[in-house]
């Protein structure tokens, strides 16, 4: 039995989930790499900073980037988000994504694939979401029919401008905002309060880029080139999927071993990074790999985290420094 039939079972509803979301990234302000990414900004001391735009479609379920892109900031996120699904294999998947990719031209181009979604939508880009905001019911399937500039950017986009089928649902805050949701849910299997669950598990893909930029230290790049730029942050990716799918295997034996526990628990991620990049070489040289893995496994299933769902924290807004860029030796 491979990976995906063992693991992939533990779909939400039988749904693969798909999280998407954009980032940014510093760059070292060499001179290749200003003349390939662009120069983001100049400081009052003529000091130029390099930024790129990152995206990620991530696997709710397993913890895996499916997809990724680093790019010049010209490029949207949007745009890399229809580059990424080009090549993109999925069965019976939800795409879940934020108010940055509430536009129509989205929503059709997802339902010209045959793909479900879950998009949260801000009522100040869309006359259609004022309008299902003006609408007394919580819970509804409308037709969206695009405006003017919708059928515009349809048409940039070789689609056609004819309506769609939605499902609107409302969720109220505890903050006393109203959540705008737009979906391709059937609502006799999917409630308002699955909904509701299924928007809140798209912070897994913040956690993605937590892992990636904050504990495995992506903007210290050692390069000064644009192929080095593009190299380490494919390292990087495949550094996470592989820690991702070692803690998969890790997970069965802590949920054999934890199972009379009053949390559930999962492995430590930071742990489990730092068994794996410092056995790294031994896994790339191939040389007993087998004992390599188990070992892997069996460290990274001993050293557990508990979930605890209810607990809340504000957001801290971290104090950024004024480089984040070391020179990493090489």
């Amino acid at each position: 039995m491979d990976f995906h039939q063992r693991h992939y079972v533990r779909r939400w509803k039988g749904f693969q989930l798909i999280a998407g979301d954009g980032s940014t990234v510093s760059l070292p302000a060499s001179p290749g790499i200003k003349k390939h990414f662009g120069v983001y900004s100049e400081n009052e001391n003529g000091a130029k900073s390099c930024l790129a735009q990152l995206f990620m479609l991530f696997d709710i379920n397993t913890k895996t980037v499916l997809a990724s892109r680093i790019s010049e900031m010209k490029n949207s996120e949007r745009t890399l988000f229809k580059d990424c699904l080009n090549n993109l294999a999925v069965d019976k998947a939800i795409f879940i994504l934020d108010r940055g990719f509430g536009y129509f031209n989205i929503f059709k181009r997802l339902i010209e694939q045959k793909s479900d979604f879950c998009i949260r939508v801000s009522s100040s880009n869309s006359t259609f979401a004022k309008q299902v905001m003006n609408n007394p019911s919580e819970d509804f399937i409308t037709e969206w029919q695009p405006s003017l500039r919708e059928k515009r950017t349809c048409a940039e986009h070789g689609q056609d401008c004819e309506p769609i089928k939605v499902r609107v649902s409302k969720i109220k805050l505890t903050t006393g905002e109203i959540e705008l949701l737009i979906s391709s849910l059937e609502p006799k299997h999917i409630s308002l309060a699955d909904i509701n669950q299924l928007y809140t598990l798209r912070w897994g893909i913040e956690e993605g880029f937590k892992k990636l930029k904050p504990k495995m230290k992506l903007e210290q790049f050692g390069s000064r080139k644009p192929e080095g730029i593009n190299q380490e942050f494919e390292a990087h990716i495949f550094m996470m999927n592989l820690v991702a799918l070692l803690g998969i295997t890790a997970q069965d034996t802590i949920e054999k071993n934890m199972d009379k526990r009053r949390y559930d628990y999962i492995f430590n991620w930071q742990n489990a990074f730092r068994f794996v990049r410092n056995s790294l070489i031994e896994l790339v040289m191939g040389s007993k790999l087998k004992t390599i893995i188990k070992r892997l496994i069996e460290q990274i299933s001993k050293t557990v985290v508990a979930v605890k769902p209810t607990r809340s924290f504000p957001r801290i807004k971290v104090r950024q420094n004024k480089s984040r860029l070391h020179q990493a030796y090489k």
